[in-house]
């Protein structure tokens, strides 16, 4: 078994040349898992969302994320930002997208609103998972978010066949709700921190 008790990376804002990498992350998080299975679409749709990530007005913006650090590469991003930003955010991001134009936005529900710090995305490159480098992202963020936004709930949504996330979360101190949210055609449930 490894030991991972020395950190060996570092946790930092993105800036906006990484944008490319925030975009890839973004389609990891959304279940593409273009990390390990790289395809056409996949790469589309990542080449479509590197220029949102660059911007400062969408859901995925470079100004919304931290990212992990080792040896100058960067492995892993997390995205989060308040949920009251979120609907207006989501209209601007997926207009942009060719691939989601298609998509009735106003019939689907928000994942985030008014009152909550919502965690977006969190993505680390697979060599570099069971490393802690998820876990200190939101650890990081948890700390930022609890000390700027303390009158906000931190959420996030997790697809119910992630156990390894779920285990993650709990372990954080984020709990299951009774809200479900369905978003790109797929169910998710909302978790909470205590």
């Amino acid at each position: 078994m490894e030991n991972h008790s020395k950190k060996t990376f570092n946790i930092r804002p993105a800036c906006e040349e990484e944008a490319a990498f925030l975009a890839r992350c973004v389609c990891e998080g959304i279940g593409f898992e273009i990390f390990e299975q790289e395809n056409d679409f996949n790469t589309k749709v990542a080449s479509g969302l590197a220029p949102l990530a660059a911007r400062e007005d969408t859901l995925y913006s470079y100004r919304h994320a931290l990212v992990a650090v080792v040896n100058d590469d960067i492995v892993g991003a997390l995205i989060s930002y308040p949920g009251e930003y979120y609907h207006q955010m989501r209209n601007t991001t997926f207009r942009e997208l060719p691939h989601f134009r298609e998509l009735d936005l106003d019939a689907m529900p928000d994942e985030a609103g008014a009152g909550e710090y919502y965690i977006d995305t969190l993505a680390v490159l697979p060599q570099y998972r069971r490393r802690g480098i998820g876990r200190e992202l939101m650890r990081t963020r948890i700390a930022w978010a609890e000390q700027n936004h303390p009158d906000l709930r931190i959420s996030l949504l997790v697809d119910p066949e992630n156990i390894k996330g779920q285990r993650l979360y709990e372990s954080l101190g984020f709990v299951v709700t009774d809200r479900h949210v369905v978003a790109f055609n797929h169910h998710y449930w909302k978790m909470v921190k205590k």
